[in-house]
């Protein structure tokens, strides 16, 4: 686990993160100001440039409505950032450095318990916020974060970003509606963690859950999934050996199928019927 080293203008080497992370970059060479944040765990991009991000980012809540003028006052009180894989952009109970906005890849975010037993709280994915509810009351990170693959970051100073919602009311809102889905997928984990479910139907929820967070067709769903084994029981608090069992028990009832890096849900109706789950999540359309 890296906490720094970062795909840099002035970068060397030719490693998988840097080869990864050159597919967000374009052939534009961007000065960065003075000033960057050195307090981050990583260094500023001399390449990366807004227009040169192809992600779908935008699809965040945050950006969701935000004028041509919004936008462009947000771009000047950002600082862009790429990070390679492994990077560990924030500890738990780590004193805020700035609010991050995930531009592209994914970040793992975790916590810890007293014992040190880690839970895996979500992997997010462009447009997601990172810190939020630690800029928002003047707080340590209550969380980790961890990227997961090369990602863009965009970081805001918290004074810049509390005036930013205070001198555009629709990213107010924006947040706000964050805020509460972030509460309600929390209630979701909790009841799965919760209630007395064996880890089977942990694990049948759990995948349910990814399906709602990913394009499908029809019955069926094909799920990004480059986490380990043991990763996967840190999501629900069970050990390796027995995501590895499960696993292969749903493969034999037909449950899951693993094609590459994708977890494949031949029929979600059965997994959910599996999980003890009385509603189907609604199908989301790929345009």
């Amino acid at each position: 686990m890296r906490t720094l080293s970062l795909v840099d203008g002035r970068a060397t080497t030719n490693t998988r993160a840097d080869r990864c992370a050159d597919s967000l970059l374009g052939d534009e060479i961007h000065q960065p100001d003075e000033g960057a944040l050195d307090c981050l765990p990583f260094r500023r991009s001399a390449e990366l440039i807004w227009e040169s991000i192809r992600s779908p980012y935008r699809a965040g809540e945050f950006f969701q409505n935000l004028s041509i003028a919004a936008m462009s006052s947000f771009h000047s009180i950002a600082s862009l950032y790429a990070v390679s894989e492994s990077t560990v952009l924030f500890q738990e109970g780590e004193e805020l450095s700035g609010v991050l906005f995930l531009l592209a890849g994914r970040v793992k975010l975790s916590i810890n318990s007293i014992g040190g037993e880690r839970l895996i709280l979500v992997s997010a994915g462009p447009g997601a916020i990172l810190g939020l509810t630690s800029a928002l009351l003047d707080c340590a990170y209550d969380m980790a974060a961890e990227a997961q693959y090369p990602c863009a970051i965009a970081s805001v100073p918290r004074e810049d970003f509390l005036k930013f919602l205070i001198d555009h009311p629709v990213a107010s809102q924006n947040v706000a509606r964050e805020l509460c889905l972030d509460s309600k997928r929390t209630y979701g984990r909790l009841r799965t963690l919760g209630l007395k479910l064996n880890a089977p139907a942990k694990l049948a929820r759990l995948f349910m859950d990814w399906c709602t967070e990913n394009v499908h067709d029809g019955l069926g769903a094909r799920i990004p999934c480059s986490f380990t084994h043991a990763e996967i029981g840190d999501h629900v608090g069970v050990s390796r050996e027995t995501v590895t069992r499960t696993l292969n028990d749903f493969r034999s009832l037909g449950l899951v199928e693993q094609r590459g890096i994708h977890l494949v849900i031949p029929d979600r109706n059965a997994l959910a019927a599996y999980a003890g789950m009385d509603l189907m999540p609604p199908p989301r359309s790929a345009a």
